[in-house]
């Protein structure tokens, strides 16, 4: 456990594809700066006599996960090739090297893939995550917003037919998790995050478990990504985009007829078809030591 430890901070692609992600956080909070700052001050103005209308004008909005721009949906796009890029082809390297065979003829071969396996999952998952959370960090920092409870009591009165508002318009009301985001913006995003992170970990450890089989390694580096999109294909071809990972795992809600139980169950169902590859491929390696 410790040596793959030591790995991971001695990976230089980790860094590269962190940085790559936060770069793209960055750019895409650029442009939505600007469109805030229209919005408030119009806001400021319009809404003056409705409180409640000026409080759902919130710069938690326009965080990427949340913002209406073309960097959210690029985020939810791209995440399942750069998160694994670091960590799906490490046991394809190591049997290329030769090392697969010295590490399984002095370690316990179950802990060997079990701890490739549990790091194939990590990985991925804080690196979705964390250029997210740097994000909100970096908005607040430059709109000075760090409290959003007004926003919620808002969102709360209104969800309920009670806010003051100018006008009805489009409903900001989500159909999942609206809960969450009459406590907090940060709660609900932070829940989003998460979910997107544990995607993130299944689609890198169903890369790895499928480079058990393939000898090219491009190709197990696209895997992950392959089947992200192979699954938005498959959705959209059968129209149940309520059940596409990349519709529902986007905080925007981007389309309607959501439901809690596709996270669950994609999620599943995914899980059992990578540990079932992954434990096939392990034992076949094992079988030829």
């Amino acid at each position: 456990m410790l040596v793959e430890v030591r790995k991971v901070f001695t990976n230089k692609t980790i860094y590269i594809c962190l940085c790559s992600l936060i770069l793209l956080v960055s750019i895409g909070l650029w442009a939505n700066l600007k469109q805030f700052r229209i919005d408030y001050n119009i806001a400021q103005d319009s809404f003056a006599k409705f409180p409640d209308s000026k409080a759902l004008v919130s710069p938690w909005e326009y965080w990427i996960g949340q913002s209406p721009n073309f960097f959210t949906s690029f985020y939810y796009f791209i995440y399942p090739l750069i998160v694994s890029l670091p960590i799906v082809d490490t046991i394809f390297k190591e049997k290329v090297t030769g090392n697969l065979n010295y590490q399984l003829t002095r370690k316990n071969s179950f802990s060997y893939f079990v701890t490739k396996f549990v790091f194939s999952f990590i990985i991925p998952f804080m690196l979705f995550i964390v250029p997210l959370i740097i994000g909100i960090v970096i908005f607040n920092l430059i709109t000075g917003t760090w409290d959003y409870s007004n926003f919620s009591i808002s969102y709360n009165k209104m969800i309920h037919g009670k806010a003051v508002l100018l006008n009805s318009g489009p409903s900001l009301k989500k159909e999942i998790f609206s809960s969450l985001l009459c406590i907090s913006p940060y709660l609900y995003m932070l829940n989003y995050f998460l979910i997107g992170g544990l995607y993130a970990g299944i689609y890198s450890c169903f890369g790895l478990a499928f480079s058990l089989f393939i000898k090219n390694r491009y190709l197990i580096l696209v895997t992950p990504m392959c089947l992200h999109l192979g699954i938005w294909i498959i959705f959209s071809l059968l129209g149940l985009l309520s059940w596409d990972p990349f519709n529902f795992l986007d905080p925007r809600q981007p389309v309607e007829k959501l439901t809690y139980l596709p996270f669950v169950i994609d999620f599943v169902a995914l899980f059992i078809l990578t540990t079932s590859i992954y434990s096939l491929g392990a034992r076949k390696i094992i079988d030829v030591q």
